[in-house]
């Protein structure tokens, strides 16, 4: 979802991906009118679906686990060496399908991923390793890792017996930080990795002074003159050249959600701000910034089933949160950005605005009125839609109005169609069981009479 959303690692249970890549740049490709030079996922996936293919026609027993095994143990780690180029952009590196028709070993899981970690602990993975033909017996094992925090590292025996279990122990330090790279397992000139990735943390939000919001309305906020403890959040990691904001440097304002069941949903949307306030929302799962509630917590349409799918929106929220404290955030880019705004919060919102026609028969060039109104997320004025006889017609919010302009058509019937939704709707996503469940779309016959 979005532009970054091939890296790592999985935005609710930080397991790690990708699992490999493939090339999938300038890739010469058919094309409708020929052939053409095609970049992005749609590339590489050809690619490793055709090494599965091979491996498949080599080793017809291999289960899908015993497939996907063979590819990331014997793939090849990219420019930057063991490690260097992150598991959360390259997983365990770029597929060898000549290495994996023979990959001796078997990992599992393929992968290892800690998690968030707490500073000063140590937290245990262990991985299977089998035996896949010819690869019984001593491995040396060893681990390479990038950036890691200071303090931080991560235990290993230095052999391992195959078949047999390797166990890991991430040793966390005082100082926060990823810790990303590989376990490299080696045998004479035979090397096997298996990634890992992880994140001591030491939330900062959790000292953060938060209001309640006890029930949905509209609310005033201002970050101007509060302290600034955070300027990253995530999981997702937001890129710099994502559609939001990736460093919020500002003061925040913090609200406290309590759920005492899962709901649907809830979110909020800001509605106004005030001169010079750039302030954005997020949402946190309690009081730590490393825990977005997946892509609704971010400020963006990530409904695929709308023409602003990827634009910025002044929401955020959380799509089937279960019951827990949760955090609203209020931040911005930076300390010139704070100011006022006022928000709508809302829960559980799963119906449309609603909308009527206040007259079918209209004088021309007066305005077709439909009245509209919305108890939940509020309408969303940028969804509005208006057509006359197939045609864009300007349709302007005023009041609770929307005002669907007829100068141009001439006396007698016509058709209009009114489409609009509310701020849910851009937080639903592919996981919301019906389709654009937040929009309303009004059709009728309208008639323009003479003045």
């Amino acid at each position: 979802m979005a532009s970054f959303s091939s890296a790592g690692p999985t935005p609710i249970s930080l397991r790690l991906k990708p699992d490999v890549v493939a090339p999938g740049t300038s890739i010469l490709s058919s094309q409708p009118a020929g052939w053409g030079l095609s970049s992005g996922t749609s590339m590489a996936a050809p690619h490793v679906s055709g090494a599965v293919a091979l491996l498949l026609q080599r080793h017809p027993s291999w289960s899908p686990a015993e497939v996907k095994a063979a590819l990331t143990a014997t793939a090849k780690p990219l420019a930057g060496g063991d490690g260097q180029d992150g598991p959360t952009r390259a997983g365990a590196g770029l597929v060898d399908v000549a290495a994996a028709d023979t990959p001796e070993i078997r990992p599992t899981p393929t992968s290892v991923s800690f998690g968030l970690v707490p500073s000063e602990t140590i937290t245990s993975r262990s991985v299977s390793v089998g035996d896949a033909g010819g690869g019984a017996g001593e491995w040396a094992v060893s681990v390479t890792l990038s950036g890691t925090p200071e303090g931080t590292g991560i235990d290993i025996p230095p052999t391992i017996t195959v078949p047999g279990p390797l166990s890991l122990d991430l040793v966390s330090g005082t100082a926060d930080g990823e810790v990303s790279g590989a376990v490299i397992l080696r045998r004479g000139p035979l090397t096997r990795r298996i990634p890992v990735w992880g994140r001591v943390e030491i939330p900062k939000l959790s000292v953060a002074k938060a209001t309640t919001l006890r029930k949905p309305g509209i609310y005033s906020g201002n970050t101007r003159g509060r302290a600034a403890l955070v300027d990253t959040y995530r999981y997702p990691e937001v890129p710099a050249d994502a559609p939001v904001s990736s460093r919020l440097a500002g003061p925040e304002q913090v609200f406290r959600v309590r759920l005492t069941k899962p709901v649907a949903n809830f979110g909020v949307a800001i509605v106004s701000r005030g001169p010079g306030s750039r302030v954005e929302p997020r949402v946190v799962r309690g009081g730590d910034e490393n825990r977005l509630t997946g892509y609704a917590a971010l400020p963006f349409d990530q409904n695929p089933y709308v023409t602003d799918f990827g634009s910025p929106v002044p929401a955020a929220g959380a799509i089937r949160p279960s019951a827990g404290t949760y955090y609203v955030v209020f931040d911005s880019p930076n300390a010139a950005g704070a100011g006022t705004y006022r928000f709508r919060f809302w829960i559980d919102d799963v119906k449309p605005p609603a909308a009527a026609i206040v007259r079918r028969k209209v004088r021309r060039g007066d305005p077709i009125r439909v009245t509209v109104t919305d108890g939940g997320s509020g309408i969303d004025v940028s969804s509005i839609e208006a057509t006359l006889d197939g045609r864009e017609a300007r349709a302007p919010l005023v009041g609770r109005e929307i005002r669907v302009a007829t100068t141009m058509l001439a006396p007698g019937r016509h058709r209009l169609r009114v489409a609009l939704s509310d701020f849910q709707e851009t937080r639903n996503n592919e996981n919301v069981a019906r389709i654009l469940p937040n929009t309303r779309v009004v059709a009728a016959t309208v008639t323009i009479v003479p003045r």
